[in-house]
């Protein structure tokens, strides 16, 4: 006779259309996680229908992972975390200590899931290296285990940072284009959300230095993606980013060059028939002449057509963008200049000789660790003792211009 299968929190997350972590948080009575009173009810409920009996697992005792610090990332798939993690992992290891990759694809859930982790096991410190979702949780945590972010500034963060001026960087960007000769530029990027930080900054950063030198920041289109797609095993979405909307905006780009060569045709015909007839009898009768021009003026007021230089949001939106430019016939930097941010080992390669801005990306790594061992000693001289509150440290990195092929004069 078979035995009936056990209940798992696995089934009681297929049946409320939540994740196996929120079952789990929810049945074990997490008060430092909230989620709404419905989604409570309704996975005990679930639960109790379905036979379940949570069962609380002794606390874990803090060995293994108290020489371990977690690196928090948001992609495997971008070298800029790669190299990252490398170098943090690298300067751990000089110092006896171990790493442990948390890998969150950006999901809000996935974090607080590792924050948990880390406030239950023990950890060592925890390193995040991007804008973090779960900033509550965060904030929370840096009672208990050393923390580094580094990203930009956040004020509603109240932790250690190793801080990337995106703003400057931008700024770099967009002087190095202008002294070049090109107005009109192309920010290409994956979606500008609230909460992608870097991505809006360098964004900012561009439009001050063109309202510095005196050019419409309108002159900077912003080309983006609709949605964050999430990353697979055989795809790089900041590579499919760049190169999908590149393809979109040159057939754009066509359809809006065509539509300027019919005004300019349609006002060339009603110029002449200015010469012999009165202004009156042409409002009248050539109405659509009339409406050409107010197009043509509508186009030439977009600027799209007239882009001369695209800036990827990091260096793989870049190259993305040219291997679009590329397959299109069009030549790098004699038809279109293409920059990126980042300073990935691949944008030195002789086949790309991409522009882009250097971030530090092994001293940020580096010194992130010598950041947590601080944080780590001063909690272990505490002793029980309540230490005076210190100030929050906060390095901030100088961003470099690394000029290659990838730019040229207009």
């Amino acid at each position: 006779m078979n035995e009936k299968k056990r209940t798992t929190t696995r089934d009681i997350a297929k049946a409320c259309f939540v994740s196996q972590s929120a079952v789990s948080m929810i049945l074990s009575g997490r008060k430092d996680i909230h989620f709404a009173p419905e989604t409570i009810e309704r996975v005990k409920r679930t639960a109790k229908e379905m036979g379940y009996e949570y069962k609380a697992r002794a606390k874990r005792k803090k060995t293994g992972t108290n020489d371990t610090i977690m690196i928090i990332c948001p992609s495997l798939a971008t070298q800029y975390y790669t190299t990252l993690i490398q170098f943090i992992t690298q300067e751990a290891q000089e110092h006896g200590l171990c790493t442990l990759t948390a890998y969150t694809n950006r999901s809000k859930e996935r974090e607080e899931y590792y924050l948990n982790m880390a406030a239950d096991t023990g950890f060592y410190g925890v390193i995040y290296t991007y804008a973090p979702r779960a900033v509550t949780s965060l904030n929370h945590l840096h009672e208990k285990v050393p923390l580094v972010l580094i990203n930009d500034h956040n004020p509603d963060l109240k932790i250690e940072l190793l801080e990337l001026d995106s703003k400057k960087s931008g700024r770099l960007i967009a002087a190095h284009l202008l002294e070049l000769g090109h107005r009109d530029i192309g920010y290409m990027t994956t979606p500008l959300s609230s909460i992608e930080v870097p991505r809006r900054r360098r964004l900012e950063g561009m439009q001050e230095e063109y309202e510095r030198q005196g050019f419409d920041p309108a002159m900077i289109h912003v080309i983006s993606g609709k949605r964050e797609d999430q990353e697979t095993i055989t795809g790089n979405k900041h590579y499919d980013t760049g190169y999908g909307l590149t393809r979109k905006y040159f057939k754009k780009r066509e359809e809006l060059l065509y539509k300027k060569k019919e005004d300019s045709e349609a006002a060339q015909i009603l110029k002449e028939k200015k010469k012999v007839e009165k202004i009156e009898k042409i409002k009248q009768e050539d109405i659509s002449s009339k409406h050409a021009i107010e197009n043509k003026e509508d186009v030439k007021e977009t600027g799209l057509e007239n882009i001369t230089a695209f800036v990827g949001t990091n260096d793989f939106v870049a190259i993305g963008i040219m291997d679009a430019i590329t397959s299109l016939g069009y030549r790098i930097p004699e038809d279109f200049s293409v920059c990126g941010f980042d300073n990935t080992l691949v944008a030195s390669f002789s086949g790309i000789s991409l522009t882009t801005i250097d971030h530090c990306i092994g001293e940020k790594g580096a010194y992130a660790v010598s950041m947590i061992m601080n944080q780590k000693n001063r909690m272990e001289q505490k002793d029980g003792k309540r230490e005076k509150k210190r100030p929050i440290m906060r390095l901030e990195y100088e961003p470099q211009l690394i000029v290659r092929h990838s730019t040229g004069r207009r």
